[in-house]
């Protein structure tokens, strides 16, 4: 019998083939009504935006805080882009941006439709020449623009905790992510309202999967929740792959304004198809989030 901890015997999805994810329509639907404190454990940027941005939109919504714990700064994956999303016109706040705007991929590239989106998600209707700028003198560039993608996302604050390892090299440094993640796990006032957010164990990416196993390490010493999220597993695994514990799956819904603000956080920090290992188009599990938990 094959070693399930033994990665070389999966076989990635062909290109452009649609995996059959109805079955997953079916999965329980992911609460977390006590998390007030989110501890998000991110191997590369914009990590937890692209396999859990409507959870973190959804947990900010409840007021719950979020730290981000950044393993690397090494490249991160763009958003599994969609057709087309219709971004709808907040007429009912007051806006008259004039119908739904059918937002693609490649529309964000241009700073005013970006602006535009973004305008639309808030409720806001533009005025020409009065946009507020961030400052540009002496701000880090990754910094700004994760600060743009979680406004984008509709996430007001997160505080973000930068250790600058290693990319493609997570997995020999794993006592130092167990070391910085004990340090703000242990220091929190009230555990029981806290939960840990980190890629699967089992997910087929090596930096992942060093995250994983160092935040399973923290989690079960200090007796904290820990959610899972799937990312490359999506690339090789299906409905029917037994290395997936599919009975602890839990999925969260996500409407195409979450949808589209995902795909807005994306372009805000530089996101394009096609770029930095992007998954195959079409392996992402439709218009959800799945969980381990």
């Amino acid at each position: 019998m094959a070693d399930p901890g033994d990665l070389s015997g999966r076989i990635p999805a062909p290109q452009g083939a649609r995996p059959p994810w109805r079955e997953l329509e079916g999965l329980r639907p992911l609460t977390l009504r006590a998390c007030r404190r989110l501890i998000v454990v991110a191997p590369h940027p914009r990590d937890e935006i692209r396999a859990a941005g409507g959870l973190l939109r959804r947990l900010a919504a409840r007021h719950a805080s979020v730290d981000v714990l950044a393993l690397t700064d090494g490249p991160g994956r763009t958003c599994t882009p969609p057709e087309g999303i219709a971004v709808p016109d907040p007429g009912d706040l007051g806006g008259h941006l004039g119908g739904d705007l059918v937002v693609r991929p490649d529309d964000l590239g241009d700073p005013d439709t970006l602006d535009m989106v973004l305008a639309r998600l808030e409720g806001i209707v533009p005025e020409d020449g009065d946009g507020e700028e961030p400052a540009g003198d002496g701000g880090d560039p990754e910094e700004i623009a994760l600060a743009d993608a979680y406004r984008a996302l509709g996430v007001a604050e997160v505080r973000r905790h930068r250790l600058g390892l290693p990319d493609a090299g997570l997995s020999g440094c794993e006592a130092d992510v167990v070391g910085a993640l004990s340090e703000i796990v242990g220091f929190v006032e009230d555990p029981h309202g806290l939960c840990v957010l980190a890629p699967w164990s089992g997910d087929g990416d090596d930096d992942h999967e060093a995250a994983g196993r160092a935040a399973e390490i923290v989690c079960a010493a200090y007796r904290v929740r820990l959610v899972r999220w799937l990312d490359q597993a999506w690339s090789w695994a299906g409905p029917e792959s037994a290395e997936v514990p599919w009975r602890r799956a839990r999925q969260l819904a996500l409407s195409e304004t979450v949808q589209a603000r995902k795909l807005a956080a994306s372009a805000a920090f530089g996101g394009r198809p096609g770029r930095d290992r992007e998954l195959p188009d079409g392996s992402a599990p439709g218009p959800r989030e799945v969980f381990l938990v």
